[in-house]
């Protein structure tokens, strides 16, 4: 079973999240499958844009799979930090047009592939969770990231509320661009992507490597301190209830 399954609508590569459990958690296999399909894309001059998705009925991506992220030692919890800075980079470092189609649980990594992408789809049964804090897991990564996009306070209100961020809210922070009805949320999303895609090339794409160079510079710049806040709540045991109960489902 392939964990990524893509098709092109005209000029529109969709790439639809596809692991076994419909919740979409992300695995080394998946990380790897996106990467590579955002280099492709963007080397590939028949595409003009890309939709990421988790599919219709299923949730986008509820973060990491906790049987690879549950690390067992210091260098383990480093590279997972790496491996997942490398997914951000590579979404970003796209310069076409990257729409994201979100139903279900965007959660934790899931959430931050979304604020990667150009463009969110989401609908009324989307539940977005940055949650990590009350669990004991350190969020360095996705706080720098909603603050970039949505502001200082509306990140406050994300990572310290810990609860399913509501739909209004999300819209009015411009965390969801639009709703769909669940049953059109991908078909929306590659009409978006398709609209985006049609813009002048030269012009969309120099601005938006414009735009997200100083996002990716300050991943890069934030990632010793993000896996030293990793580790530390390794070695303080914080997150090992959590974990336990999860792995358990």
């Amino acid at each position: 079973m392939t964990v990524l399954n893509l098709y092109t609508r005209g000029p529109v590569l969709v790439a639809q999240f596809n692991r076994q459990k419909p919740v979409n958690p992300l695995n080394r296999g998946l990380v790897n499958a996106i990467v590579e399909t955002c280099q492709f894309a963007q080397d590939e001059p028949a595409v003009k844009a890309i939709v990421l998705t988790g599919g219709v009925h299923r949730s986008f991506c509820v973060g990491d799979d906790f049987k690879e992220a549950n690390a067992r030692t210091q260098t383990d919890v480093e590279n997972v930090v790496a491996r997942i800075i490398q997914l951000y980079v590579a979404i970003l470092s796209v310069t076409k047009p990257i729409v994201a189609g979100i139903d279900g649980y965007a959660i934790g990594a899931g959430l931050q592939i979304a604020l990667c992408c150009d463009w969110r789809v989401a609908t009324k049964t989307t539940k977005v969770l940055g949650w990590e804090l009350k669990h004991g897991i350190g969020y360095p990564l996705g706080a720098y990231m909603l603050e970039r996009s949505l502001g200082r306070a509306a990140m406050f209100d994300t990572i310290f509320g810990c609860e399913v961020v509501p739909v209004d809210w999300a819209t009015k922070h411009k965390l969801f661009s639009e709703i769909a009805e669940a049953k059109d949320v991908v078909e929306n999303a590659i009409s978006r992507a398709a609209v985006l895609g049609a813009y002048p090339e030269v012009t969309f794409r120099r601005t938006k490597e414009a735009v997200n160079s100083s996002f990716i510079a300050g991943l890069n710049e934030l990632a010793p301190l993000a896996k030293k806040i990793h580790v530390d709540g390794f070695c303080s045991k914080s997150a090992g209830a959590h974990f336990a109960q999860v792995l358990r489902r």
